[in-house]
């Protein structure tokens, strides 16, 4: 319903200087790794990034667009712990149990085969 609102208010401003809500979206909230520049391997975690220090996601999307299985973990370096999985070109959709809090460190690990092509992302909604 919020979102049929947004669409009908930017078109019904549209001639004046109010910007589409479309126009704003925070790719700050998106943290997305090229495996063919960074592998993802089954030996260690490789950092996908952080969550924004002022965002608390309601709810979080996962692409996985490489042909290997994932291990989404959050925590720092060295004492990570499983989120979930995510499989080979999937799209998983989580409402968090626990709260991510800012600054939260999110990882990924392969647990079948390197992960060497294509893209992972994960999108933090608030």
């Amino acid at each position: 319903m919020r979102l049929f609102f947004a669409f009908v208010m930017s078109c019904f401003f549209w001639a004046g200087n109010i910007t589409p809500v479309w126009a704003t979206a925070n790719t700050a909230n998106v943290l997305s790794l090229n495996t063919a520049t960074t592998n993802i391997t089954t030996g260690a975690y490789v950092t996908l990034g952080t969550v924004p220090a002022t965002l608390q996601p309601a709810k979080i999307v996962i692409v996985n667009q490489t042909t290997s299985l994932i291990k989404i973990a959050i925590g720092a370096a060295g004492s990570e712990v499983d989120f979930v999985s995510v499989l080979p070109s999937f799209m998983e959709t989580l409402l968090p149990e626990r709260a991510l809090t800012g600054n939260a460190r999110i990882s990924a690990e392969a647990v079948d085969a390197t992960a060497s092509s294509k893209y992972i992302s994960v999108s933090l909604i608030p």
